[in-house]
């Protein structure tokens, strides 16, 4: 009896042995460390000194890895991370100047991460990037495409050593299957060619007509959405507080019904049982599938919430029997009539 006794105390002490011990690791855990970006040949940083703006400065990190600077002279950044740069730079400027103790650096322009989107885009042009993005996050750096782009016929073409190489590209597939890691990886240089289907979005190598001019002013804001697909207007609009998936399609004008889109002349509607929401976390983007028909019919679980940079895509069916018109009606449809109808469906969807 005892010895059972004896047992049994040995037993509790090792219980609170170990909670103790378990206890200490967790309160002795700091926050997890974020990776600092290593500078790169090719970036171009700023330097502040607040304690004497008159040093302050720009520069790019050359070919050799060094950057030269006022009265401190050249010296090692690439391979440095900024927080490593900017004591090394105080360190040395402290010796020079006793008042100057502190240097704050940051990345203006990552040189070594250089794309070139062009075409039927809002804004082309090249743009850098701290980390290689996928091929639809670089097209949404550039504004996001037209209302006319041909999402299923970007073209990547290759710079550096595979120059000229010319890579297709179907985006709405992507969208449609929700797997972004299958999309071809980009290297810097190459060129990202979104066409138009009106012809107007230019040809590889130039800016293109389809650069709609008139949205600037909503790109000086980084709270947009995108929705694309078979809506009435697809294209980039302003998040708004609070927004979900079924408002940004009512935007975007709702669902749009096509007659005879495609080669095999069937009627092309919008898949609302499959509506795609595509957001981007720091591991990489999130593609959600939604129901928007069992949403309008049950009223739950509320379509989720819009962050900037989302985007909302409305996928297709083909149909022999549903949405079935006149001969006349299909012979005379026009966009007017197709929005008259999304007009239609979206009413009925709300209901």
């Amino acid at each position: 009896m005892t010895a059972s006794k004896n047992m049994i105390c040995k037993l509790l002490r090792l219980d609170r042995f170990l909670f103790l011990v378990i206890t200490a690791l967790l309160l002795n855990a700091g926050p997890a460390v974020s990776q600092e970006y290593i500078l790169e040949v090719g970036d171009r940083i700023s330097i502040t000194f607040w304690q004497d703006p008159g040093l302050n400065t720009e520069v790019t990190i050359q070919s050799d890895g060094k950057i030269a600077l006022p009265v401190i002279g050249e010296m090692t950044a690439a391979g440095l991370s900024v927080s490593q740069l900017a004591r090394k730079i105080a360190r040395r400027m402290q010796l020079l100047n006793p008042n100057v103790n502190q240097a704050l650096v940051q990345v203006v322009e990552y040189g070594s991460k250089r794309l070139y989107i062009t075409g039927a885009v809002y804004m082309p042009g090249p743009r850098t990037f701290e980390k290689m993005p996928n091929v639809w996050q670089a097209i949404q750096a550039a504004g996001g495409p037209t209302e006319v782009a041909a999402l299923d016929k970007v073209v990547i073409i290759r710079g550096g050593e595979t120059s000229g190489i010319t890579i297709p590209v179907d985006l709405t597939a992507y969208f449609e299957q929700g797997d972004f890691t299958k999309l071809p990886e980009l290297q810097p240089n190459d060129q990202i060619f979104v066409p138009s289907r009106t012809g107007t979005g230019g040809t590889p190598g130039t800016g293109g007509a389809g650069a709609a001019t008139s949205s600037a002013m909503l790109f000086s804001r980084q709270d947009v959405i995108y929705v694309y697909g078979n809506v009435v207007a697809p294209g980039v609009y302003e998040l708004e507080k609070n927004m979900d998936v079924l408002q940004a399609l009512i935007r975007a004008g709702g669902p749009v019904i096509v007659q005879g889109g495609n080669r095999t002349g069937l009627t092309t509607i919008p898949d609302l049982e499959s509506v795609r929401l595509i957001t981007h976390t720091k591991d990489g983007p999130v593609v959600y599938e939604i129901d928007l028909e069992k949403y309008a019919k049950e009223g739950h679980p509320r379509p989720l919430l819009l962050k900037p940079g989302d985007t909302v895509y409305v996928p297709s069916q083909q149909s022999f029997s549903r949405f079935i018109f006149s001969n006349a009606l299909r012979t005379a449809i026009t966009g007017t009539v197709s929005i008259l109808i999304s007009y239609l469906l979206l009413n009925q969807v709300l209901q």
